[in-house]
């Protein structure tokens, strides 16, 4: 009897970590140490050429990857997989913690034309996947920060819903409605 039980917990955690390496599998792996850390001076003054490229291109691996963790949780959630629930939030935390928090810090972006429509719709997507991690206090920060960075910008078309696109500040209303439900 206990090698039943033995064998049917061995199943799920490779049935868990199949799904998890599949259904996150994109052309390459996110860092998760980052690439490295910006002064101050970095921080505040835009870049230009083969650095704005650079970044636009990290911001863009950062967007394809968020979209597979949109999709990986939304597909936990499906299953109702706890324990794969559990195991992908702690992953999904680091990773946003080293590689997207550091990435999305800097405040000049938010108002580079090339790079401005990429921030924000890295920015809802990351509430998003944070509705769908439970997580309503980190939700109501990014809702404010997004409100603070693009203030004025209320009719300028974003990728949100995922899926689909709509007005910035009717993505914030559609985020300030789902933070509670989930």
């Amino acid at each position: 009897m206990r090698w039943i039980r033995s064998a049917f917990r061995a199943r799920g955690a490779f049935l868990v970590c199949a799904a998890l390496t599949t259904a996150c599998a994109s052309n390459e792996l996110p860092p998760l140490v980052p690439l490295y850390e910006e002064s101050a001076a970095e921080e505040s003054t835009p870049l230009g050429g083969e650095q704005l490229a650079n970044r636009k291109h990290e911001m863009q691996s950062a967007y394809r990857d968020m979209i597979h963790f949109h999709t990986t949780l939304e597909s936990l959630n499906q299953r109702r997989d706890q324990n794969g629930f559990i195991l992908f939030r702690g992953f999904l935390d680091e990773y946003m913690g080293v590689h997207l928090d550091p990435l999305l810090r800097s405040e000049w972006q938010s108002r580079h034309p090339e790079l401005m429509a990429l921030d924000v719709n890295l920015r809802l997507l990351k509430a998003d996947v944070l509705i769908q991690m439970h997580t309503p206090r980190r939700i109501q920060q990014v809702i404010d920060e997004v409100r603070v960075r693009f203030e004025g910008r209320g009719d300028m078309l974003v990728d949100y819903p995922v899926g689909s696109q709509g007005t910035l500040e009717e993505a914030l209303e559609i985020l300030g409605k789902r933070k509670w439900r989930g």
